[in-house]
């Protein structure tokens, strides 16, 4: 009688498990909107910000203009149905975006390197993502 009480606790416990696992979810590069690419001159160490809130993404932008010289002007986002991801690579030009997976645990945006070349004058890279998104690991 214990092994059934035992046997029928762990079935359980595994379809619990199961049913609340998150689905992965693939968004293609058609889907993310590449709106700006930029220079920071204090360079770059592989690194992405997702910024949830314009306060915050406008001082961002602000650290990157340069007195004395003209600069792009502020970009102005609606945060109430996404995010925006700033890639900071001292090659990104050499990659393109494949495609953003996202699941329970880990939300992955996957670059492939499709030039030899890259233009060092940009390093940064600013794309729209989904609200729910708010933190991303760059695969490459």
């Amino acid at each position: 009688m214990k092994h059934y009480y035992f046997l029928t606790t762990l079935i359980s416990l595994f379809f619990i498990g199961c049913g609340q696992q998150k689905v992965l979810k693939t968004i293609s590069k058609n889907e993310l909107e590449v709106f700006r690419t930029a220079f920071d001159e204090k360079g770059c160490k592989n690194n992405i910000n997702v910024f949830t809130n314009k306060k915050d993404f406008d001082e961002f932008q602000k650290s990157l203009i340069i007195s004395g010289q003209r600069n792009a002007p502020l970009n102005i986002i609606d945060f109430s149905n996404k995010n925006v991801a700033v890639i900071c690579k001292e090659d990104i030009d050499r990659y393109e975006i494949l495609e953003l997976t996202s699941n329970s645990k880990k939300n992955i945006l996957k670059l492939n390197k499709n030039k030899d070349e890259a233009d060092m004058s940009v390093n940064l890279l600013f794309i729209e993502i989904p609200k729910e998104i708010n933190y991303l690991t760059l695969e490459y």
